[in-house]
């Protein structure tokens, strides 16, 4: 497997490329400090994959993203970076990202997401026809190992945007302030946070005031020590 690890840090470039080494010595690995760089290789060579920061200098690396969907490339991308903003992290999904890691990171959640790559292209790249089972069972993987399913209408990209706020906050937020944080609609965001606490993500408490009637805070479960 041929990976690209965009990253203008040497430091964090050289820490990427050990855990892609631990999780298999045989991978080719490549690395660019800039998105001219990254465009000569990726045009150059096929990659499976690209491990993309977003800061790059005076550069953008989701510009990087657009350009290879542009281009039709056939190379899975993941962003590695500490730009934790809602619209990044939409502009990532929207354009094809099949992960997003926030610095720091485990190396279990690194790893957790190279796999689930490697996983998913090795299915993709049967010369058999798929058949509607096979598909289904593909996009069920997915969002299992990804820890949420669709039965209730839960869209991944709204998930995953109120999660990201909700993780992030340093305090127990309303429905309403994730709303304004995220642009989404107050009873939109209320459904998916009950939906998250029903899957024990997240916590339901009541927030007293000094007046008026007490509000419902959510908090990420492993926030706060709660």
């Amino acid at each position: 497997m041929r990976i690209l690890i965009v990253e203008d840090d040497p430091m964090v470039r050289t820490i990427n490329k050990g855990f892609l080494k631990k999780i298999n010595s045989a991978f080719e690995v490549h690395e660019a400090e800039n998105i001219e760089k990254a465009k000569t290789l990726v045009s150059s060579m096929d990659f499976h994959l690209v491990l993309l920061d977003v800061y790059l200098g005076a550069d953008h690396g989701p510009l990087l993203l657009s350009w290879i969907r542009e281009q039709g490339l056939d190379v899975d991308v993941i962003l590695i970076t500490a730009d934790n903003s809602a619209e990044t992290v939409e502009h990532a999904f929207r354009y094809g990202s099949i992960d997003y890691l926030i610095k720091p990171f485990t190396f279990e959640r690194f790893n957790e997401a190279v796999s689930k790559a490697l996983h998913r292209r090795s299915q993709l790249s049967s010369k058999e026809p798929f058949n509607q089972e096979h598909i289904d069972s593909m996009i069920k993987n997915q969002m299992q190992s990804a820890g949420k399913t669709q039965d209730k209408g839960i869209n991944q990209m709204t998930y995953e945007l109120i999660l990201h706020a909700l993780k992030n906050s340093d305090r127990q937020m309303t429905a309403r302030e994730i709303g304004e944080m995220t642009d989404l609609a107050r009873v939109t965001v209320r459904r998916y946070l009950e939906y998250m606490v029903e899957e024990g993500i997240a916590t339901e408490m009541q927030s007293y005031g000094k007046v008026g009637r007490p509000q419902k805070v959510y908090a990420f479960k492993n926030k706060g020590g709660v």
